[in-house]
C-alpha cells in the first residue's frame, strides 16, 4: 500500500549502537510507527529546543525589516 504524502523531505543517515537500534525496531513494532518517522519526531523535537540565531556566532544587525 502506497505511503500518504508527507511533504518535502530530506533524508538523514544516523548511526546508532546495535543494542539502541534494536531497541528502536522493537518500539516500532509495538506501536507500528515506522523508524523513520520515530526518529523523525525525536529530531523535530530537539530541533524546536534551539535556536539557531543565537548559536550561529552571528547578530542580527539592528535594521528594521521590510514588511
Amino acid at each position: 500500500m502506497p505511503q500518504p504524502f508527507k511533504g518535502d523531505r530530506r533524508n538523514i543517515t544516523v548511526r546508532v549502537q546495535a543494542a539502541d537500534a534494536a531497541k528502536l525496531q522493537a518500539f516500532s513494532d509495538i506501536t507500528g510507527d515506522s523508524k523513520s518517522d520515530v526518529v523523525a519526531r525525536l529530531v523535530i523535537d530537539f530541533l524546536k529546543t534551539i535556536d539557531i540565531e543565537n548559536i550561529s556566532g552571528q547578530e542580527a544587525l539592528p535594521i528594521a525589516k521590510a514588511s
